[in-house]
C-alpha cells in the first residue's frame, strides 16, 4: 500500500488536480494548497515492517 504525502506540508490529504496530456498527473494538497506533478510516495508496508 502507497502513502502519498505532500512535499511541503507533509500532509496525507492529497487530491488529483488535473491530468496533464496522456500519462501525466497533477496533485493538489487540500490542507496548504500545493499544486505539482510531484508527490512523496512511501509504501507503508515496508515502512512498518521489522
Amino acid at each position: 500500500m502507497k502513502l502519498r504525502t505532500c512535499p511541503r506540508c507533509g500532509s496525507t490529504d492529497i487530491g488529483m488536480d488535473r491530468l496533464m496530456g496522456l500519462t501525466g498527473v497533477r496533485y493538489k494538497c487540500r490542507t496548504c494548497g500545493y499544486s505539482g506533478d510531484v508527490i512523496v510516495e512511501q509504501d507503508i508496508e515496508k515502512t512498518f515492517k521489522k
